[in-house]
C-alpha cells in the first residue's frame, strides 16, 4: 500500500481545517526547536501526514518527519494502523520520509508497556555502543514482546527503528514558548512581551500551514522584526556545517570523512567533483533559506578538502566563515592586519604559452621542489610562483595579512602570465587553506594537490568564481 496527497487520510483534515488545535499548539511550541536545527527547511501541514517537518538533504533532496497528532488515546489497534501508515510512507519513499513521531494526549495501557521499552532504550540505552550486545539483546526483548501480545512484529520492528512517540498536553504551547525560545535560539534574548508578539507572529504561518509551507525565511525574518535594531545580532549568528559522516537528518552536514583519510589520493575528478556540488548545494540552501551568511567550519582538515570547503562558501557568493582550528576561531568579518610582511616572494619565469602555471604556498616551512613531480613531471617547465614563511599565525591578524597577502600574489601572477590553470600546492595550517579558498575568486580555475603517501597527488578542481 502506498500513500499520496490526494488519499482520503491526506485530504480530509485539510479541507475543512477544522479540530486543528492540538497539532498546531505542538508545532508552535516545537518551531524553536526546530529552527535550531540546521537542516530544517520549512513545514507544512495537512500534505500526507498531519504535520511535515522538511530538512535539507546531502543530496540537496529534502527529508521529511512525518507526524501524527491525536488529542487522546489511541485504542491498541488504531495506535498500530498509524505506525502501518508511517511504514507505508517509508516505503513509498524511503529516502524522503526517515523519521516519523506519533503525537499523543497519552497511550492507552495495552501500547504504554511498549512506549515504555522504546523510551527506556532511547534513554539509558544510548550510553551504549549501537553494536552492543546488551543493546541487541534488548531490541530482541521489545520484538518478542510485540509477538507475545500479539502485535505486528514488522511493525514492531519498524516503529523500533523509525519511530517517535510523544506524549503531549496542548495547553501548554503559550505558556512554553518562551521557555523553548530560550532553550533552543540562546542567541535572541526577548522580553515577555517581544516573546508573546513573536508568537502570535508564529501562529499566522502555522494558520495556513494546510495550504502552503512555512519557510525557514518567513520565520527567521519574524525574528528580526520583532528584535527590531538587535537583528543585525541574530543574523551575524553563523550556521554550523558539519564535516564528517553520520550526522542526524537534523543537520547540515557534508561527508568529508574518505576526502581526508590516507585513500583520498585514488580520488577520481568525478569523486571531488561530486563533493564540490554538495558543498555548492549546502551553500545555497543557506543562501535561499536563511538571512544568515555566516558559516562556521571546523578547519581541521586535508589541505584539499579545507580549500574546496572554503572555496565553497565564497566571499564572492556574500558568506562569512568563522573557521575553528586548534582552539582558536578565525572569522573573515574581521579586516584588521598585522603590519609586518608575512611571505617572501619568489617568481621563476617558464612557458606559459599552455596558460598554466605553478604556485607554492608553504609555512612554517616551504613546500619543496617535490611538488614540480606531480603531474609526471610536467609542472617543471610551468612559470612557478613560491611564497614562503618562517612564521606560524598566531592570530586574527596574522592570519588577515597571510591570505590577504597570498590572494594578491595570486591575482598578480595570474595576470602577469594571462593564466587560465594554476596548479595550487599549499603545506601550512588547514584554516590558512581554507580561507585561502574563501578569497580564491577571480584567480583562474585552480588545481589542488595534497600530499599523500610521500608524493603530491592531483585532487579537486575549483572553477573561477
Amino acid at each position: 500500500m502506498t500513500v499520496g496527497l490526494l488519499e482520503r487520510e491526506s485530504t480530509g483534515g485539510a479541507t475543512a481545517r477544522v479540530g486543528f488545535e492540538y497539532q498546531d499548539a505542538y508545532v508552535l511550541q516545537s518551531l524553536p526547536r526546530w529552527l535550531a536545527q540546521s537542516a530544517f527547511s520549512h513545514v507544512v501541514s495537512e500534505a500526507v501526514g498531519d504535520v511535515e517537518v522538511c530538512y535539507f538533504g546531502p543530496d540537496a533532496a529534502v527529508r521529511r518527519m512525518m507526524l501524527e497528532a491525536k488529542d487522546y488515546a489511541l485504542t491498541a489497534p488504531a495506535f498500530w494502523e498509524e505506525v502501518q501508515r508511517f511504514k507505508n510512507a517509508h516505503s513509498t519513499s524511503p529516502l524522503e520520509f526517515v523519521r516519523f513521531g506519533l503525537v499523543c494526549r497519552d497511550y492507552n495501557t495495552k501500547t504504554s508497556p511498549f512506549i515504555e521499552k522504546l523510551a527506556r532504550l532511547r534513554g539509558v540505552g544510548s550510553s551504549y555502543q549501537s553494536k552492543s550486545i546488551i543493546l541487541e539483546q534488548d531490541r530482541k526483548d521489545v520484538i518478542e514482546w510485540a509477538r507475545t501480545y500479539g502485535h505486528p512484529v514488522d511493525l514492531a520492528e519498524f516503529a523500533l527503528q523509525h519511530v517517535d512517540f510523544v506524549t503531549y498536553a496542548a495547553g501548554s504551547a503559550d505558556a512554553a514558548f518562551p521557555g523553548e525560545l530560550e532553550q533552543h535560539l540562546e542567541s535572541i534574548d526577548l522580553s515577555g512581551k517581544e516573546s508573546a508578539r513573536l508568537r502570535d507572529l508564529f501562529k499566522r504561518h502555522i494558520a495556513r500551514s494546510s495550504s502552503s509551507p512555512v519557510q525557514r525565511k518567513e520565520l527567521e525574518a519574524d525574528i528580526c522584526s520583532v528584535l527590531d535594531e538587535r537583528g543585525d545580532a541574530w543574523l551575524s549568528t553563523p550556521t554550523r556545517v558539519e564535516l564528517g559522516g553520520g550526522a542526524s537528518f537534523e543537520l547540515l552536514s557534508l561527508d568529508v570523512e574518505t576526502f581526508n583519510g590516507p585513500e583520498r589520493g585514488k580520488k577520481s575528478p568525478e569523486e571531488w567533483s561530486t563533493l564540490s556540488r554538495a558543498a555548492a548545494a549546502a551553500a545555497s540552501f543557506i543562501k535561499t533559506s536563511t538571512g544568515r551568511g555566516g558559516v562556521l567550519l571546523d578547519g581541521k582538515q586535508r589541505m584539499s578538502t579545507a580549500c574546496l570547503l572554503g572555496h565553497a562558501f565564497t566571499a564572492a557568493g556574500g558568506f562569512t566563515l568563522r573557521v575553528e582550528h586548534n582552539g582558536n576561531v578565525f572569522r573573515t568579518d574581521l579586516h584588521e592586519k598585522a603590519a609586518v610582511a608575512f611571505f617572501s616572494e619568489v617568481r621563476r619565469p617558464g612557458n606559459s604559452l599552455g596558460g598554466q602555471g605553478v604556485a607554492c604556498l608553504g609555512f612554517p616551512s616551504p613546500v619543496g621542489s617535490d611538488a614540480l613531480l606531480a603531474q609526471g613531471g610536467g609542472l617543471a617547465g610551468l612559470p612557478m610562483l613560491s611564497l614562503e614563511s618562517g612564521r606560524a599565525v598566531g592570530s586574527q591578524e596574522e592570519m588577515n595579512l597571510a591570505v590577504a597577502e597570498a590572494k594578491a600574489a595570486l591575482m598578480s601572477f595570474r595576470a602577469a602570465n594571462r593564466l587560465e590553470l594554476l596548479h595550487l600546492f599549499v603545506k601550512a595550517p588547514s584554516a590558512f587553506a581554507m580561507l585561502l579558498g574563501h578569497r580564491l575568486n577571480g584567480v583562474c580555475k585552480v588545481q589542488l594537490y595534497d600530499w599523500v603517501n610521500g608524493m603530491y597527488c592531483a585532487t579537486a578542481i575549483l572553477d573561477a568564481a
